[in-house]
């Protein structure tokens, strides 16, 4: 029985020495290698990313072109270079329209923006005190056809929406 123990163990020890078993470490190394990106490739095929944005900001945002979104900002921006009052509401008009679509997009539920804003929850989005005020004045746009927009409020309704659109990283 010794004899037979003592030759499988010379033979286990020459098997671990011989090139044969340095292949097999090799091919089965480059194996593991291979499971372990197919893993990473199947949980991001899966949506993942919507996972780990729905965990990083409390809603899926869609992975849109930001290139799109930034140039559509940028001509809304524009508008503020004039120093018309009727271009500074349209401004504000068409970033609240902007700024809506995207809480729409981002699974905010309601009939209009003021619904959506109602729908969103503590520590969801950081400004939500400032869009309930942008979306004030954008009302009172609407609604008041004597309303002032100057420069200066423009250009404050302007970066309350702007800043949204950055913390979401739409911009």
């Amino acid at each position: 029985m010794d004899i037979i123990l003592n030759n499988l163990k010379e033979l286990s020890i020459n098997f671990y020495h011989s090139s044969a078993f340095s292949m097999i470490k090799i091919f089965l190394s480059i194996y593991v290698i291979v499971l372990v990106i197919d893993i990473f490739l199947i949980i991001f095929a899966r949506g993942t990313g919507e996972d780990i944005r729905t965990i990083m900001k409390g809603v899926d945002i869609p992975a849109g072109s930001k290139g799109k979104m930034t140039k559509r900002w940028q001509r809304i921006v524009q508008r503020l270079e004039s120093e018309d009052n009727s271009q500074y509401k349209a401004a504000i008009l068409e970033a609240h329209t902007f700024v809506d679509e995207i809480l729409k997009g981002i699974g905010h539920k309601g009939k209009n923006m003021a619904e959506r804003l109602e729908q969103v929850r503590p520590g969801q989005l950081d400004n939500i005190d400032d869009l309930w005020r942008a979306h004030k004045i954008r009302n009172q746009i609407i609604k008041e056809s004597d309303f002032r927009v100057d420069s200066h409020l423009a250009r404050e309704i302007m970066e309350i929406y702007e800043d949204l659109l950055k913390s979401l990283e739409f911009i």
